[in-house]
């Protein structure tokens, strides 16, 4: 934007630009068109807009100034939306009052006047991949509006949705409703003509360098200056359908990644402030909103800022050529590295010369990007030739300046909202002079925040963090940005001494600190200095005193501290105490003192706390001093120390079940066990338990002698439970056929009566008998806990053999339900099988004495008779084989 545009009203501007700046920052926003591919209604066909005003003279009316009112609508003719509107709605409101002219929701239909053919510039010559370039140019014109003479002049605006989708720099959902377009203009209240934009466009590659215009004539001849400007959404268009549009101001677009309204084209593409023109390098293929602002002045007065969009589309094309940076300075030393910005892969060959000619035959380099060392400082005129000699050759010469030793800084005053925050420039340049300024102060609540001046002020109206931008230059071209962030708060932050206690003989010091500036204490009641950061007061009674610290004018903050004024300490030590050995007490003290002292020292962790921590081995009187500045008072405290109780709940032991065990624990004059079952009364020194199982008890021992506290100890009552386990009860062996016994149950066996035993002290001693017997086992633990148990052995004088019952009757009597073997002497059945008449088996096994139930898969069978096989191996290790039948009966 032009100089002082955007200065701030302290900047000693005169009313009429105050207004004219007012009028700019609350309505002049401007909307590229918008697509929107979800929805056929939508008016993604429109890719830009401006709004154009004409002074035709007084109106018919007196204090009536006539105007023409021209929209321009930007088609392009590749896409399928609808066509160009027949008509549109033109709102006209009162920026003094912001009401709509002539009255509300009377807008103005306006018919299309005609439809033009947008002029396409020639391409670069050996393009390749050129794109298709077709647009037209609507023209809407409402003519012979009077308006009425007014204060702020009056906003002319059209609103439609929908941009192109997607857009690269631009959010734009369609799914969401789509990002519309606001197209307007400000009429200010003098006599004037808006500049009018160019209509040509031109052909943008991808990546490469490029050039746009956007120049604008002036029929007043108003000097004009040019400048990126934020693009306006469309409010609350929702299609191509005309609607009345809303009052300003109108929103900003949300643009999204590296892009912003001041680089909408990227970081590589800038705008010439005095010509219109964009160049740089191109983004990335896609397309772009681009909105610029053209503002007009005449005799040096600003008089208006007039605004276009358009949708820029850069394309997948390609072109040899040279561009070379046409911001050819360095500022930062003697090398300087060259590039040819056409990074096209046409350009095969480079013939560099740097304009050096001290520099001898490093003044020349065939390198696509060199590396050149300047021999002094001055302006040197440098050329490239690409691809020398061939069909697509081109070249370009640039001067570049050298002039290193430019270093930008700035600092500001101030940080409170709603007063004046000072920038100071601070950039020192060994070459020239600095000569040019562009402040962004970085506040999103206005698009005023923006000054030119070289220290300019500025009033943030929001606290917060805000990033300040400077872009600089010096009078030899160097040109730099820096940035730096700066916190708004509502008043300055400082901090004062806390609330205080002195004694009335007493002095003390306060402290400001953590602010900047001048700070102002009062009452004076008793202070040396109302002005310094650290005075001296030496009050008599308590007094609050403020101190009021102001950074700059308006930026103020005011804090206070008590100061508490007693004549005398208090001091109360409470009672004498008893403590348990090796514990550790607090010392409670109840006092008003500011610092202590305690002694003897060696017993606390810390001997100048209020409140210290005392560990104590033997009887000690601890004395303290407390004290407020010069006044004192001592005291002190016994601490009395006695030992734990020594709790011994006597050894583990162990008992046989069932049985009983005597508790008996020492060492103290209370007792209480736990748990409590089994025991006969868990309140007394030697209770009685009769546990089932074993179980460990805790016992709780507590003295009279002075320590509060219990001590604890443990005992574990084991109990055995010995189960003896001879075998079976009935064991059927023939006559002297070895048997061995197993028994089991604990750790010592003895069997009697000891007939026929190879050995009667072992778990498995081998019997071998002519004649029945029963055998007792003895079972011992190592404990002695003792079982009994018996076995019936019983001798059959008969051969070892098999012998199958030929009936049974499976009813669930009790009697013959399972038809099995007997086996007499038998080692072991290998298999015992038996089969329906149809040789289908019914039942198997291979253990000894198992036998089948009757049933077959679950299912009871009928009575019949069955066929079965036996094999067994006798103790002689004989093998005997048997088979027959059996009758199942029911």
């Amino acid at each position: 934007m032009p100089p002082g545009f955007f200065l701030k009203f302290n900047n000693h501007q005169t009313g009429f630009l105050r207004n004219l700046k007012f009028m700019k920052t609350s309505f002049l926003f401007l909307t590229c068109s918008f697509l929107c591919v979800f929805q056929p209604c939508k008016a993604a066909h429109i890719v830009g807009g401006e709004m154009i005003y004409e002074y035709k003279g007084p109106g018919s009316a007196l204090n009536t100034n006539r105007y023409v009112i021209t929209l321009k609508l930007f088609r392009d003719q590749l896409t399928t939306g609808a066509a160009m509107p027949a008509s549109v709605f033109i709102g006209i409101f009162n920026n003094d009052d912001n009401t709509q002219f002539p009255g509300a929701n009377q807008y103005h239909d306006v018919q299309k006047s005609s439809e033009q053919t947008v002029t396409v510039n020639p391409f670069p010559s050996c393009i390749t991949n050129p794109p298709t370039l077709n647009y037209h140019v609507g023209i809407f014109i409402l003519a012979t509006v009077d308006l009425p003479i007014n204060v702020k002049g009056y906003t002319a605006s059209y609103q439609t949705c929908c941009r192109v989708n997607p857009l690269e720099n631009v959010f734009n959902s369609p799914g969401l409703g789509g990002t519309g377009s606001t197209y307007s203009c400000l009429i200010p209240a003098i006599i004037d003509n808006s500049p009018q934009f160019n209509t040509s466009i031109d052909a943008i590659c991808r990546n490469k360098p490029f050039s746009l215009s956007f120049k604008a004539t002036d029929s007043d001849d108003d000097s004009l200056a040019y400048s990126f400007f934020p693009a306006s959404n469309g409010g609350t268009a929702q299609n191509s359908g005309n609607i009345n549009p809303a009052p300003p101001p109108y929103a900003s677009v949300r643009y999204i990644g590296a892009y912003s309204y001041l680089t909408p084209l990227g970081d590589l593409a800038t705008i010439d402030p005095k010509t219109g023109i964009i160049s740089g390098i191109a983004p990335d293929v896609g397309k772009y909103v681009v909105c610029v602002s053209v503002s007009s002045y005449r005799n040096g007065i600003f008089v208006g800022s007039h605004i276009k969009d358009f949708i820029v589309n850069v394309t997948d094309c390609d072109f040899a050529g040279v561009q070379l940076d046409p911001q050819g300075v360095t500022c930062d030393g003697f090398n300087v590295s060259f590039k040819n910005y056409n990074n096209s892969p046409l350009n095969q060959t480079f013939f560099w010369t740097f304009g050096d000619a001290a520099s001898g035959s490093a003044d020349t380099s065939l390198l696509p990007e060199p590396v050149h060392v300047y021999s002094d400082t001055g302006v040197f005129v440098y050329k490239l030739v690409i691809n020398r000699g061939q069909q697509c050759s081109d070249s370009a010469t640039q001067v570049q300046k050298v002039y290193p030793g430019f270093f930008p800084a700035f600092n500001n005053s101030g940080r409170c909202i709603n007063s004046d925050v000072l920038f100071n420039d601070l950039t020192k340049t060994n070459y020239g002079f600095v000569n040019s300024w562009k402040w962004d102060f970085g506040d999103p609540q206005t698009l005023g925040d923006t000054s030119r001046l070289q220290n300019p002020g500025y009033i943030y109206t929001n606290v917060g963090d805000y990033s300040v931008q400077l872009i600089v230059s010096n009078s030899k071209g160097c040109l730099k940005t820096i940035k730096d962030t700066i916190t708004i708060v509502d008043k300055p932050s400082f901090k004062i001494t806390n609330d205080t206690l002195i004694c009335s003989i007493d002095n003390l010091q306060l402290i400001a600190s953590g602010g900047s500036g001048n700070i102002f204490w009062s009452p004076a009641y008793n202070i040396n200095n109302q002005n310094s950061f650290t005075p001296i007061v030496s009050p008599k009674v308590t007094t609050t005193y403020s101190a009021t610290l102001t950074e700059t004018p308006g930026c103020t903050a005011t804090k206070s501290v008590v100061v508490k004024v007693v004549d005398k300490v208090t001091l109360n030590t409470g009672n004498d105490s008893t403590i348990c050995q090796t514990d550790s007490v607090r010392l409670n003290v109840v006092s008003d003192a500011l610092h202590y002292l305690w002694t003897p020292s060696a017993f606390l962790v810390n001997d100048t706390a209020k409140i210290p921590i005392a560990f104590p081995a033997s009887q000690t009187t601890f004395n303290v001093l407390a004290s407020i500045g010069k006044c004192s008072i001592s005291g002190r405290i016994n601490i009395s120390v006695v030992p734990y109780p020594k709790a011994d709940a006597s050894a583990d032991t162990t008992i046989c079940f069932p049985g009983i065990a005597q508790l008996n624990a020492t060492g103290g004059s209370l007792y209480l066990w736990s748990p409590a079952v089994f025991l006969n009364d868990p309140n007394i020194q030697n209770p009685l338990s009769n546990p089932s199982q074993s179980i460990r008890y805790t016992v709780r021992v507590t003295d009279i002698l002075g320590c509060p506290k219990p001590a604890f100890d443990t005992v574990l009552i084991s109990v055995e439970d010995i189960v003896a386990d001879a075998g079976p009860r009935d064991t059927i062996v023939v006559v002297n056929q070895p048997l061995q016994l197993n028994g089991i149950g604990a750790e010592v066996f003895f069997w009697s009566p000891p007939l026929g035993l190879s050995k009667r002290d072992i778990p498995n001693p081998i019997a071998t008998l002519s004649e029945n017997q029963q055998y007792v086992l003895q079972v011992r633990s190592a404990a002695g806990c003792t079982d009994t148990d018996t076995i019936n052995v019983i001798v059959y004088k008969v051969k070892p053999g098999l012998y199958v019952p030929d009936a049974f009757t499976p009813n669930d009597d009790g009697l013959n339900d399972v038809f099995r073997p007997i086996p007499i002497g038998m080692k072991s059945i290998k298999y015992f099988k038996v089969y329906d008449r149809r040789g289908q088996l019914m039942f198997s096994t291979t253990v000894q004495n198992k036998g089948w139930d009757g049933k077959f898969k679950g299912a009871p069978q009928d009575s019949h008779v069955f066929v079965w096989i036996v094999e067994g191996v006798d103790y002689q290790d004989k093998v005997i084989f048997k088979k027959g039948t059996v009758t199942l009966i029911r």
